[in-house]
């Protein structure tokens, strides 16, 4: 991880302390590269699910993430008014 990597994560971690400690606990059971690459994944739709919402709108965003299939796992998380990913709700058609 370089140092560029280490402050998003540290300021995470103290935003969202419950949540650092069941990333730590799936890192632990599933690998960091799989946790991680989940994380990431989720963070890209989220980017991606914000930008359509803006451009096509919501129901052209739902459409979106209901077409997306994530090989690389899933995550998502809400603490407080911090969230990491995207909830892949049942109505909106996405699954992991």
């Amino acid at each position: 991880m370089t140092m560029k990597q280490e402050e998003p994560e540290k300021k995470a971690r103290a935003a969202m302390p419950d949540t650092a400690a069941l990333v730590d606990e799936l890192r632990a059971a599933l690998g960091r590269e799989f946790v991680d690459g989940a994380i990431a994944a989720g963070q890209r739709a989220r980017r991606e699910y914000q930008r359509r919402v803006a451009t096509v709108g919501q129901v052209g965003a739902d459409a979106w993430l209901a077409s997306q299939r994530f090989p690389q796992g899933c995550f998502w998380a809400i603490e407080g008014e911090h969230q990491v990913g995207v909830p892949l709700l049942e109505e909106r058609g996405a699954t992991c």
